[in-house]
């Protein structure tokens, strides 16, 4: 099972601002929807709480939120209280891609396992509470980049950019 993350981060690597991205770029949601369209989602609880009643978490998808609270339910959806468990679950599901999609600290544990990034990089820094890790070109080479400008629907500039992890004898 091919394990990606993705994200949006602003240049300072802000993710999130009071549990809302503190931008909006419709290219960018469009670009995310059409990327997570064929697989599995994990999301901590937050990120999971702080989408609801948007589009992304319908009962039709397969989502696993990772949370520590014991009782947690998510209507229609996995609970797991590890990022290995929600791995497992998808895993023993058979799930071709799973998406990892935050928030900070999911992403954090998730770099160590994950096969490939694709991140959205907003070309602005925005004041924020929530942060996207390093990443680590010892680890990582970029495989794709898109640059656009800003424009009348999308006020910043911003990259499309897929990062592959090195494999071991590719370090360096």
């Amino acid at each position: 099972m091919k394990k990606i993350i993705v994200a949006a981060y602003a240049d300072n690597r802000v993710i999130g601002r009071a549990g809302d991205l503190p931008w909006h770029l419709p290219a960018d949601l469009a670009f995310f929807e059409r990327t997570i369209a064929d697989g599995w989602l994990l999301s901590g609880r937050r990120s999971y709480e702080s989408a609801q009643g948007k589009a992304i978490f319908t009962p039709d998808r397969q989502v696993v939120v990772v949370t520590q609270q014991k009782d947690y339910q998510a209507l229609g959806h996995n609970v797991a209280h590890t990022l290995a468990e929600a791995v497992q679950q998808a895993e023993q599901a058979s799930a071709g891609k799973l998406y990892i999609l935050g928030g900070g600290e999911i992403y954090q544990q998730a770099m160590d396992i994950a096969d490939q990034l694709i991140i959205t990089e907003v070309h602005a820094t925005f004041a924020g509470d929530t942060f996207f890790p390093p990443i680590d070109a010892r680890q990582w080479r970029e495989a794709n980049r898109q640059n656009h400008a800003a424009d009348a629907e999308n006020p910043y500039a911003y990259s499309f950019v897929t990062w592959q992890r090195r494999t071991p004898e590719r370090l360096a």
